[in-house]
C-alpha cells in the first residue's frame, strides 16, 4: 500500500508529560513507553464529537477513548490510575486549546459576573508535587492500598448514581410502608457500596506470618474487623483522595474585591469546551 502523502501533516505531539504516579499501580501492558516522557496530542474532530455524546460521557467511554487517542502510549484508557486521570485530561486540554482556560464566576457578595484566566500548567504542577501514600500501619499489621483504576472509579460512580436516584424516588412517598422498607434497603446498599470501594482499594495485607493479597480473604477480614480499624483505613483513603483533588483557584471580584476559592471540576462536558 502506498503511503499517504498527507502523513507529514498528521497531528504531532504538542507536549510531553510525566505521569504523577510514575507508572506505579499500573498493569504492565497499560503503557507502551516511559511514564515520565509521554507525548500528548491535541484532540481530533472525532474526539470532540465523543465528548459531546451524552451516553458516552455518562458511562466514561468517551473519556477512555479520548485518552487513548491523545496519549498513544496509553493502550487502555480504562486502566489508567485515578491519580493520573486529572493530570492527563489537563494535558490534553492544554495540547488542544493552550495553557489558559477562562472560567466564569458570579460574586456571592455583589452578583457581578467575573471572568478569570486559569493557568492549567500551574494547576497541573500540583500533582507532580505530592505522593500517593500507599501504606497504613496498625500495630503489627501493614496494609498496602492502591488508587482505583478509571474503570473501577466509573463503575462505582454509576452504581452510586443509580442507588441515589432510586433513593430520591422512594423518599418522595416515604409514608408508604413499602417505600420505607425500600429506603432502608437502599441506605444499606449505599453503605455496602462504600465498603466495597475501601476493600477494593486494599492491595495486600502484611502480617508476621506473611503477605495476604487474596481479595476474598481481605474482604472477609475487613468485614470481621473492629470499627476502629475500618475507620483508620477509611480516613487514610479519604486523605489520599483529598490530596489528589484539583486545588481550588483563589480569585477576587473586580467590582467589590470579595475573595473566593473556585473549585475546578473535571466535568468533561464543560472542561473540554473552548472558552
Amino acid at each position: 500500500m502506498n503511503s499517504n502523502p498527507l502523513q507529514k501533516y498528521f497531528r504531532q505531539p504538542k507536549l510531553y508529560v510525566s505521569l504523577p504516579s510514575k507508572g506505579a499501580y499500573l498493569e504492565p501492558d497499560v503503557l507502551k513507553g516511559s511514564p515520565e516522557d509521554m507525548p500528548v496530542f491535541a484532540m481530533t474532530g472525532m474526539d470532540e464529537i465523543l465528548l459531546k455524546t451524552p451516553d458516552a460521557l455518562f458511562n466514561g467511554e468517551s473519556t477512555a477513548k479520548v485518552i487513548q487517542s491523545c496519549c498513544p502510549h496509553v493502550t487502555d484508557g480504562w486502566k489508567i490510575s485515578a491519580i493520573d486521570l486529572d493530570s492527563l485530561l489537563i494535558a490534553i486540554r492544554i495540547a488542544t486549546y493552550g495553557n489558559i482556560m477562562e472560567i466564569e464566576h458570579t460574586c456571592a457578595n455583589c452578583g457581578t459576573e467575573n471572568e478569570y484566566d486559569v493557568d492549567l500548567g500551574a494547576l497541573n504542577n500540583h500533582f507532580l508535587s505530592i505522593n500517593f501514600n500507599d501504606t497504613i500501619v496498625v500495630g503489627e499489621i501493614t496494609i498496602k492500598v492502591r488508587p482505583l483504576t478509571y474503570k473501577e472509579m466509573t463503575s462505582f460512580n454509576l452504581e452510586n448514581y443509580t442507588l441515589q436516584k432510586k433513593l430520591m424516588q422512594a423518599a418522595q412517598n416515604f409514608d408508604n410502608p413499602e417505600n420505607q422498607k425500600l429506603v432502608n434497603e437502599l441506605y444499606t446498599e449505599i453503605a455496602g457500596l462504600q465498603n466495597k470501594v475501601f476493600i477494593q482499594s486494599i492491595e495486600a495485607v502484611v502480617v508476621p506470618d506473611g503477605k495476604v493479597d487474596n481479595p476474598e480473604f481481605i474482604q472477609e477480614w475487613v468485614k470481621n474487623s473492629e470499627i476502629e480499624l475500618f475507620e483508620k483505613i477509611k480516613q487514610h483513603i479519604d486523605e489520599n483522595r483529598k490530596n489528589w483533588r484539583l486545588q481550588p483557584v483563589a480569585v477576587e471580584c473586580a467590582s467589590c474585591s470579595t475573595k473566593a476559592n473556585l473549585e475546578i471540576t473535571m466535568d468533561q462536558a464543560n472542561f473540554f469546551v473552548r472558552k
